[in-house]
């Protein structure tokens, strides 16, 4: 927002809460080893090709059908949106200059960034805006997650060309925080018909060409909107290449021969290591908390669903007790980052102690109760993404852990396709996942637990009348840290009913080429584009 549209509204409440509670999440940044000051306000060498190793890739290339993941998806440097963020994960003008709320915060004004453009010339205007949000809102195109946060948008309207309106069916106080880019991305209306060909975007980059999991090219967007503090046009980079890698091995050995110059992430098993070998030569940035990892329970069918089976809830209890989340935090973290009780870490502005946990491990009791539950002999399927390593080792472990408790389990490690396609038609009973960090507690609790969010609908089934009201009422709440305390008591109901079993904070380690990576910093949760920072202002050297 500008600054005078600071001094009003819910953003000004947030940004005295952030103030105020972020010295954790300070602490946490501040063993971040970035660059130095000097370096950042030296005048930087345009131009380079950055080739970027990441752990993941975009399912497709429709922005508004897929999500583009702001941490591991090269693609995202295409995006942009009407609001960005910094450092902080605070939210920052973009597209739009300037936002504010009605006093009942019904209705959201947003006033355009005048010059704008997309990135085939085409201005950003407000009809376009309005095209954008109604394509979102189209259950038949856009993603469910991306769907989920205009969920409580009734319409919008357009006051000029560079004014619009979104009115809400419920009081939101972040409705601004939920329209980052990530995930409500604009593209330009005029190229709709490439969109699953060759996307038109606002973001830093435009897209050259992709092969899923090969290779992604983007070149620098000369008409991008953003500037440095002299006015220099961002991004400084010619070109991003992305180059996906599933192996961390692989990934970390194409780093150190110098066929890459940056990666998202280094195992967390050689993360020690490497920092204490190779810390002359490779800059590293540490990330308290990109995600949380967690258990979905399939409630919308089969054996964990009330709907079919009236002991599922005794079972998901029975399915609780056999975790011992000691046992993943070592085995798959390495002792690295926080086992997880709710969403959000101890480095976060948003965490909250009043929490009650979930069912203690007790592999005594697992066994006890599977045997008194309907269902408790029968096959249970436990499903997990074959890209992030953590997801398939936590589905490993936790799978072992349940044949241990007497469960007939079976665990199907699949490619994201597949898991999209078993998701959607709730054929399986656990998901080992993850979600990424959000910047406002309701980009998680009003898109993954209230019920009527359709990707809760889609994922999980989960439906709590107590748990919905209290996430609506918080929408509505101004005073951050009342928002906190209601949040917990959602967590309180979320670890009683089990439609799914937090596990830990993902941390994760990024590490780049010192001689040739030059002015990039990484954000508090590991997005790699943001305002004015971020691999808009890396340059290469050499």
């Amino acid at each position: 927002m500008t600054d005078e549209a600071n001094k009003k509204g819910p953003e000004s409440t947030r940004r005295k809460f952030l103030t105020a509670t972020t010295a954790l999440a300070g602490a946490a940044l501040a063993g971040l080893p970035g660059p130095a000051e000097a370096e950042r306000k030296r005048n930087p060498k345009r131009g380079g090709t950055l080739r970027f190793g990441t752990r993941d890739d975009s399912i497709a290339l429709d922005t508004h059908r897929n999500i583009i993941y702001f941490v591991s998806h090269p693609l995202t440097g295409i995006t942009g949106g009407l609001v960005d963020f910094d450092d902080k994960m605070q939210p920052k003008p973009a597209v739009a200059e300037s936002w504010d709320a009605s006093s009942d915060l019904m209705t959201w004004t947003f006033k355009l960034r005048r010059g704008a453009e997309y990135h085939n010339g085409q201005t950003i205007d407000a009809e376009s805006v309005k095209w954008n949000i109604e394509r979102i809102k189209d259950p038949k195109i856009s993603h469910a997650f991306t769907r989920s946060v205009l969920s409580d948008v009734e319409r919008v309207t357009v006051d000029d060309k560079h004014t619009i309106r979104f009115h809400l069916k419920e009081a939101h106080a972040a409705l601004d925080i939920n329209l980052i880019y990530y995930p409500v991305n604009l593209m330009a209306p005029g190229a709709v018909d490439t969109a699953d060909t060759h996307p038109v975007n606002c973001g830093p980059f435009k897209f050259k060409s992709w092969r899923r999991l090969d290779v992604c090219e983007l070149v620098r967007f000369e008409n991008f909107w953003e500037t440095d503090s002299e006015g220099n046009s961002l991004p400084y980079l010619d070109a991003l290449v992305g180059r996906p890698k599933k192996e961390d091995r692989v990934r970390l050995t194409a780093l150190r021969t110098g066929e890459l110059d940056l990666i998202d992430n280094v195992a967390y098993a050689d993360a020690p290591a490497f920092k204490k070998d190779h810390g002359r030569t490779f800059d590293t940035w540490n990330v308290p908390q990109v995600g949380t990892a967690m258990m979905f329970f399939n409630l919308k069918n089969g054996l964990l669903s009330e709907k079919d089976n009236t002991d599922a809830h005794l079972l998901r209890q029975a399915i609780a007790h056999a975790v011992d989340h000691e046992g993943i935090h070592q085995a798959v973290f390495n002792g690295i980052g926080e086992i997880s009780k709710g969403f959000y870490s101890s480095a976060s502005p948003w965490h909250s102690k009043d929490i009650e946990g979930w069912p203690k491990f007790d592999p005594d009791k697992a066994k006890a109760l599977r045997k008194k539950a309907k269902g408790g002999d029968e096959k249970f399927t436990i499903i997990a993404n074959d890209t992030f390593p953590y997801m398939q080792q936590s589905g490993e472990l936790v799978h072992a852990m349940l044949k241990d408790a007497g469960f007939n389990a079976v665990l199907e490690i699949l490619p994201s396709p597949v898991m999209l396609e078993k998701q959607n038609k709730g054929d399986y009973h656990i998901d080992s996942t993850a979600n990424s960090y959000r910047l406002d507690p309701d980009g998680w609790y009003g898109r993954n637990i209230l019920s009527t969010a359709p990707e809760n609908r889609r994922r999980i089934g989960y439906k709590n009348e107590k748990a919905d009201q209290i996430i609506l009422a918080a929408r509505k709440e101004r005073d951050q840290a009342k928002r906190r305390l209601m949040y917990a008591d959602v967590e309180t109901l979320v670890n009683r009913d089990l439609p799914m079993l937090y596990t830990h904070f993902v941390p994760l380690m990024m590490a780049g080429n010192r001689a040739r990576v030059k002015g990039f910093d990484v954000s508090y949760s590991g997005p790699w584009s943001y305002s004015g920072a971020g691999m808009r202002r890396t340059w290469i050297e050499g």
